[in-house]
């Protein structure tokens, strides 16, 4: 099967702009989708091993940059991935992660990041149907703007990160539920591409819940950015132990560091993990 380039038209990309956001339906067909599970399904098996021995892991998310799962690991390189996320942020940009997750429990409003001057995003790939009442990601529409992302913040919408003790969900005797926002209403084969700066969520989820995300950042332009990466870098190394890797000793692996088929892409990207830092904070 050939691949088709799908890049976004001009009000996709004014939509991702406005709002936080963009869906495209059926970027991936039934095939492509089971082969997504089968790699999913065979290293979930190692996962649960593994979270026998780990109890307090919430739950099972690895990373797909090894040779054990060759077909996801190939999708950040799939122009329908690479393509649109270039034109969202340009064309200096590099993977970050392409994670795996198994989800059971509900996950509060919250952003992703925590420094406002990178360009971040992920494009999320969830392989069963989901709705609003079953384990859909449900996002607030123009959070990513940072006025109104602090807004949000100020009146205490994500308690874990308010200096504050206050809890807006519990002081208007409301729950997540009620945050007016869109839920991604999915079936196997769409794509919600979002700011890693807009605020989501997801409730009424269900054992399982499977999801592969695919996450780039653009590379810095200005000291402030520069310094916020850094940040960011120093962060992901103080918290690689919440992935669960079985089997595998490098978040990035060898395996995909080595680049067998020369790719121009990739070696760009390599570069750039390498000169940020990511590759030694994850991989030592």
């Amino acid at each position: 099967m050939t691949k088709k380039i799908i890049s976004l038209t001009k009000e996709q990309i004014q939509h991702y702009e406005t709002f936080g956001f963009v869906v495209r339906r059926q970027v991936f067909d039934l095939k492509e989708i089971e082969k997504l599970n089968d790699e999913f399904e065979k290293h979930l098996v190692e996962m649960k091993k593994e979270l026998e021995q780990k109890k307090d892991r919430p739950f099972p998310n690895w990373s797909n940059l090894t040779p054990n799962t060759p077909y996801i690991a190939g999708l950040l390189e799939d122009p329908r991935i690479c393509v649109p996320t270039e034109q969202l942020l340009g064309d200096d940009v590099f993977p970050v992660y392409s994670n795996s997750n198994s989800m059971s429990k509900e996950t509060s409003w919250h952003p992703d990041m925590i420094h406002r001057h990178i360009r971040g995003l992920k494009n999320l790939v969830y392989l069963q149907p989901t709705t609003a009442d079953r384990g859909a990601l449900r996002v607030i529409p123009g959070s990513h703007k940072t006025s109104f992302s602090s807004k949000l913040m100020n009146i205490g919408l994500c308690p874990s990160r308010t200096e504050s003790d206050r809890n807006f969900l519990e002081e208007a005797n409301i729950t997540g539920e009620d945050i007016p926002s869109f839920a991604f209403n999915s079936e196997p084969g769409d794509i919600v591409t979002i700011d890693q700066n807009v605020w989501h969520a997801a409730f009424n989820c269900y054992e399982d819940r499977r999801l592969c995300s695919f996450g780039f950042y653009s590379n810095p332009k200005t000291t402030q950015e520069e310094m916020e990466l850094k940040a960011l870098v120093k962060r992901s190394g103080a918290h690689k132990k919440e992935l669960t890797m079985s089997s595998q000793s490098q978040y990035y692996h060898s395996w995909w560091l080595k680049n067998p088929k020369n790719s121009p892409r990739r070696s760009r990207w390599i570069n750039s993990l390498d000169i940020w830092g990511f590759i030694e904070a994850m991989n030592n």
